[in-house]
């Protein structure tokens, strides 16, 4: 059976809806997830979802980067926004982009179109980017969910939208400890050490 259009559309809203906060790292391929076992769990299906859930979480970014543009005067003390400013306009920020916005759990790709914002980068550069990310992300996530909580399910006979909900919780609290860590001061070590190891070897 093929999933309709209108859970087509509440699909792309919950991925969209759960990327628009910063930040947060809700596992929208989870409830994606949970659609595709209450609906069939068809190739045809699984295509729909990853390709839907992924656009619809790319797409959400651009609120993200409208933010850094309305926070651009309170964040511009921030120590965090001298090394985004930097990294963004490097050769390496593309990979960035397109790596961090894979990574399970890790929201860190709101940071740089936070940033993005901020420096007034490319906002049609970077979604050409995460969208195709977004999609591979779904497209590696879904059918590990899909066969993973099912198969979790069945052992421990707990409901899957109930392991959902509890994968969902961890993913939040881990974006909130994520947004609380001061990186400037983490890169500041790693740069403090790498110059005194190349002074060190140095006569």
């Amino acid at each position: 059976m093929s999933i309709s259009a209108s859970i087509l559309i509440v699909i792309f809203a919950i991925s969209f809806i759960s990327n628009i906060i910063p930040f947060a790292g809700a596992p929208y391929t989870l409830i994606a997830t949970n659609f595709l076992i209450e609906f069939g769990k068809t190739t045809e299906n699984i295509v729909l979802v990853i390709l839907i859930s992924g656009v619809g979480a790319a797409l959400a970014k651009s609120l993200t980067y409208l933010l850094g543009i309305a926070l651009r005067k309170p964040l511009h003390k921030n120590k965090n926004i001298p090394l985004l400013d930097k990294f963004i306009k490097s050769k390496y920020f593309p990979i960035a982009l397109f790596i961090t916005a894979i990574l399970p759990g890790l929201p860190l790709d709101d940071y740089l179109y936070m940033g993005g914002g901020i420096t007034r980068a490319s906002l049609i550069k970077m979604l050409l980017i995460t969208v195709p990310s977004k999609i591979l992300k779904s497209a590696i996530e879904i059918p590990i969910e899909l066969f993973g909580i099912i198969k979790i399910s069945n052992i421990t006979n707990i409901n899957p939208l109930f392991l959902s909900i509890g994968l969902t919780i961890l993913f939040i609290i881990l974006g909130i400890v994520l947004i609380k860590i001061d990186w400037y001061s983490i890169y500041e070590k790693i740069a403090q050490k790498y110059l005194n190891n190349r002074r060190s070897n140095f006569p």
